[in-house]
């Protein structure tokens, strides 16, 4: 299995997993598209993106989904049953057009605010505790409630886990930021189940890989802050 970078600012925000099938984890914002495309196309050559896998449905990870569709008009998407049904309502959509071009202005970069409402929607739900199979990959479909109610991990090859940012997000500067939005209890259940599934390899969101040396430690480390979190 081979994972990309393939953010289209900075790092840590979309990757790429290839094989038979080629998976995409997260879209992304808006502004970002346009290089987050350049960039997997690089990598994929005449390929096609067969699939993108979504953590949640906030803007900042589905914004960049039209430009994936207009690239790879075959591509399908999967989230939680949760996500999807958000994807459909118009105050959601709404809402994700205004933070866009919110985020977009603050970063002084084009965006594509024209594009349709219906491709941010989701192609397959997905429950909690689904297996499905894409090209020579295995994904394991858990739900991660926390950060919202509709986040979702993924055990990929039952190697690499990617996961939603209910566990929590760190900074490469040692940083944490708790990102419990919606239910305490819940996170600490999803990352004490995410630490049973053994993952050989980790994605952190907004971070990307876990170091050899802190896997051994990082379930520990996570509830540990997000603990801590609620006590100051």
């Amino acid at each position: 299995m081979t994972v990309i970078d393939v953010s289209g600012c900075g790092s840590g925000a979309v990757f790429l997993i290839k094989g038979k099938a080629n998976l995409l984890f997260e879209a992304g914002m808006a502004y970002a598209a346009d290089q987050m495309v350049e960039n997997i196309k690089r990598e994929l050559g005449d390929a096609e993106l067969d699939a993108v896998l979504l953590s949640h449905s906030h803007y900042d990870h589905v914004a960049g989904l039209p430009a994936v569709r207009k690239a790879w008009p075959g591509v399908k998407t999967y989230a939680s049953e949760r996500a999807k049904e958000i994807l459909v309502k118009p105050g959601a959509l709404k809402t994700i057009r205004r933070l866009s071009s919110e985020a977009a202005e603050a970063a002084g970069l084009p965006w594509d605010s024209e594009y349709d409402d219906a491709d941010l929607q989701i192609d397959v739900s997905l429950e909690d505790g689904e297996t499905i199979e894409l090209g020579d990959h295995t994904i394991y479909a858990f739900a991660t409630i926390g950060h919202t109610k509709c986040s979702m991990s993924y055990l990929i090859d039952d190697e690499l886990m990617l996961c939603s940012e209910t566990v929590g997000v760190m900074g490469h500067d040692g940083s944490y930021m708790p990102s419990f939005l919606v239910d305490y209890k819940a996170a600490e259940e999803s990352i004490e189940y995410s630490s049973e599934l053994d993952a050989k390899e980790i994605i952190l969101n907004h971070y990307g890989f876990v170091s050899e040396a802190d896997k051994a430690t990082i379930w520990d480390v996570l509830m540990q802050k997000l603990r801590d979190s609620v006590m100051q």
